[in-house]
């Protein structure tokens, strides 16, 4: 992220316009920006016909270059819902390396009251804080990824470097600061990254004739043609890709199928869309584990279409370390870059959007107190202090002195911390149900999967008492024992037990307002009770509730509430344990799992070069997949590894950058280990 001029630097004219001041120029036509759009990107990529003729269940993308006040993004929306089937499913994807304030953003598209509804909407979903990143915005019917970052680099983090998943854009609009204003945009690298992401007979519109376009997008491999522009604009551009070329390997591809699931087939007609898949409904996807993961996995595919068979060995969703009483929305952020960092603060905006869109009555919006507790997360939270500084995070983190954590919480607290006012705590069985009551999915309790095969029907899984089912793809979802299974016995799970203790809240504890977390966490009252903890034991497996942790929770409760810990430690405490799985470098897993001994014999010689570049890809089982190893923060990593491992399957564009899919991907310690030359 640039951290001197994170966001748009906006100058509102007298007229009311929105004006940027780095590259002095306007953000839309000062005759009328909406009808600009229309005329320049909606009618010259001929969208109302060629969105008539979609099948339900079919999927259009549109790229742009500058999402800006998103204003195409808008009036794209509301001409999909006037011509597109019911069913038909649009991407919208754009880039923006200066991403307007939410203030902004208000300001400029109440210029557009026709476009009022929609505008509510996108603000309503517009992230507290523009990280550099993938940010997925989901709406009926529409989704909306977001990458904040310079262009080219933006298209590029898109690619997994698989040919026929990458280029899946049928429409672009090349919008931007004129080239005279802003040519470091329009480079070659992005024309490259364009032609890249494009699927067959992809068009473009732009409202430029500049040369370096017409240079660029030729090279690139599209045909232009000039056409009348809009306004005082005498002409404009709009063509179409006139041919596939691959692009070279350039990085070991161990993270790929060789055959993805859910991408588009290429017609033979360049003159028409791409022919898709046979449509989700028609695919049926098992999913082992009714837990946070198993419950946002199913309630993802079910979101597509498919039709999704949960199984739980339990009596009811949320059985296992997904079953406590009440459960913390937080992360851990970092002002370092990097994939944990990254993925815990994606992981979080993702989930302060998710829940209150899907299950509203189940997240209390509280919000959450995170305390520096300890000299170790004092440098922290000063260090992240200084990076939140000039991001306008507010809405996100506010840093607090000891006062003010004291007057938000409404009890004495003794630390200085973050305060994030969207966050706060969930009802984690419940929410797990909520998310699996969908039409598309089907919940079989008191069912444990015992082995999975697969045959040339798909898969084959054995359940007890000797029942069967069928299904086209497997996801295992089953923390701790996910490593259960055949094909996914490698995965490097470390089981952590984890006692939660119950109290009766009494008259001072009641004072609390929000969640508060430290060493460990407390919440707020709820029903009468409170829950506080837990504890952490690493590769205990045990789940019987023990006296020594419960003295354990209280002597934690004691540094943040003392009262507190006095009075509940009177009382006969109630409780729970339960096992979370956490993974070497506690990122979760989520993607399809390989074979793995095809794995290692591909990649034997990283043994000898950890960096050697070898371009062939290893076996996967068709249709198998995994997302576990959420550890502690299950419920704030869960929506959006669900959402990467969705868009595995389905064949979207990832909710994250390459790198991150990566980060998460299931063989990344196989392959480390081989770069090691380490035997597992």
């Amino acid at each position: 992220m640039e951290s001197e001029h994170p966001h748009a630097d906006i100058h509102w004219r007298e007229d009311g316009q929105p004006l940027s001041r780095a590259f002095d120029d306007v953000y839309f036509s000062r005759e009328s920006g909406l009808e600009e759009t229309r005329h320049v990107f909606l009618q010259h990529n001929q969208l109302a016909e060629r969105w008539a003729g979609l099948a339900a269940g079919e999927r259009f993308t549109i790229g742009e270059t500058g999402f800006g006040t998103g204003l195409n993004f808008l009036a794209a929306w509301q001409l999909w819902r006037e011509a597109a089937p019911d069913g038909a499913q649009l991407h919208f994807i754009s880039v923006e390396k200066y991403p307007l304030r939410a203030a902004d953003l208000c300001r400029a598209l109440a210029l557009w009251p026709a476009l009022q509804s929609l505008s509510a909407q996108l603000l309503e979903a517009y992230p507290p804080l523009l990280a550099a990143g993938v940010h997925r915005l989901q709406f009926p019917q529409v989704t909306l990824t977001l990458v904040i970052g310079e262009a080219s680099e933006g298209f590029a983090a898109l690619r997994l470097g698989d040919d026929s998943r990458d280029r899946q854009v049928n429409a672009w609009f090349l919008d931007g600061f004129a080239p005279s204003k802003n040519p470091a945009m329009w480079t070659d690298a992005l024309f490259r990254n364009i032609a890249a992401l494009s699927a067959e007979g992809a068009t473009f519109a732009t409202f430029t004739c500049a040369g370096l376009v017409r240079r660029g997008l030729r090279e690139a491999g599209f045909t232009l043609e000039k056409v009348p522009g809009f306004g005082r604009k005498r002409e404009m551009l709009r063509g179409r890709l006139a041919a596939l070329t691959a692009p070279p390997v350039s990085t070991t591809p161990w993270h790929l199928p060789e055959h993805l699931s859910g991408h588009h087939t290429p017609s033979p007609n360049p003159n028409t869309e791409p022919k898709p898949e046979p449509e989700p409904r028609n695919r049926v996807i098992a999913v082992i584990g009714a837990g946070i993961a198993g419950a946002t996995t199913a309630r993802a595919l079910a979101e597509r279409g498919y039709s999704v068979m949960v199984f739980e060995r339990g009596a009811a969703p949320g059985n296992g370390g997904s079953g406590n009483r009440q459960g913390i929305l937080y992360a851990k952020l970092s002002h370092r870059p990097g994939p944990n960092g990254d993925f815990n603060l994606h992981a979080l905006l993702f989930a302060l959007r998710y829940y209150p869109r899907l299950c509203p009555q189940l997240f209390h919006a509280c919000g959450l107190l995170q305390l520096a507790q300890g000299h170790k997360e004092e440098t922290l939270q000063a260090q992240l202090r200084e990076w939140l500084a000039p991001l306008d995070a507010d809405a996100l983190a506010q840093p607090v002195d000891p006062a003010g954590a004291s007057a938000l919480a409404g009890i004495p607290l003794p630390f200085a911390g973050l305060y994030f006012p969207r966050s706060g705590w969930l009802e984690p069985a419940n929410v797990c149900a909520a998310l699996l009551h969908h039409d598309n999915i089907q919940l079989h309790c008191h069912t444990s999967i015992e082995q999975l095969r697969q045959n040339d029907a798909g898969w084959q899984l054995q359940g007890s008492a000797s029942a069967h089912y069928r299904a086209d793809a497997v996801v295992i979802c089953c923390a701790e024992s996910s490593p259960g299974f055949s094909q996914s016995s490698e995965l490097p799970l470390i089981p952590i037990r984890g006692q939660v203790s119950i109290a009766e809240a009494t008259e001072s504890s009641s004072q609390l307002r929000m969640a508060v977390c430290g060493d460990g966490y407390v919440a707020p009252p709820w029903r009468g009770r409170q829950s506080f903890g837990a504890t952490f034991k690493l590769r205990q497996t045990g789940t019987d509730l023990r006296e020594v942790e419960q003295r354990e929770n209280l002597e934690m409760l004691a540094q943040l509430m003392p009262q507190a810990a006095d009075e509940f430690g009177s009382q006969t405490l109630s409780g729970r344990a339960a096992l979370r799985a956490a993974t070497p470098d506690y990122l979760p897993m989520s993607g399809p799992l390989p074979d793995w001994a095809s794995l290692r014999g591909t990649y034997s010689f990283l043994r000898r070069n950890r960096k050697a570049l070898i371009p062939e890809r290893c076996q996967y089982p068709a249709g198998l997949f995994a997302l576990c190893g959420l550890g502690s923060r299950g419920f704030t990593y869960a929506p959006l590894a669900a959402e990467v491992l969705a868009s595995w399957i389905s064949g979207e564009y990832m909710p994250v950058t390459e790198t991150l899919a990566r980060a998460l991907h299931p063989a990344r310690f196989a392959i480390r280990d081989l770069g090691k030359n380490r035997q597992r």
